[in-house]
């Protein structure tokens, strides 16, 4: 069975799947205790098998403190194509077949299901 965090703040145990919500987005590139390479690190082991990462990453790497930690990072995630303008999907039934969704109605247009717009 997998097991899914949802994490904001979360310093627990590891998990399969961990989603991680940045919230912070503002003006001031202000991204509060996370500028500190211990909160970055826990964010990053708890994931056994998928960490997705949801927010302003342009917050993070222009943040005054803990900015250069963030671009490092980003840059290795663009390095390796792991950023997206959306969260990517794959239809279990037609594994060639993947969509990025950015929107709410995406879902629905594209994924309808869980699946993909192919006939089942």
């Amino acid at each position: 069975m997998t097991k899914l965090i949802i994490a904001d703040n979360y310093q627990g145990e590891e998990s399969d799947i961990v989603i991680a919500s940045l919230t912070r987005s503002n003006a001031q590139h202000d991204i509060g205790f996370m500028f500190s390479p211990e909160r970055l690190n826990v964010l990053l082991s708890r994931a056994r098998n998928a960490l997705i990462m949801i927010g302003n990453a342009k917050t993070f790497m222009n943040s005054r403190k803990g900015g250069e930690l963030w671009r490092n990072l980003f840059e290795l995630f663009r390095k390796g194509k792991h950023i997206y303008e959306g969260m990517p999907v794959q239809c279990d039934r037609h594994n060639d077949r993947t969509a990025i969704l950015s929107r709410p109605e995406d879902f629905e247009l594209q994924s309808p299901d869980g699946g993909c717009l192919e006939p089942w």
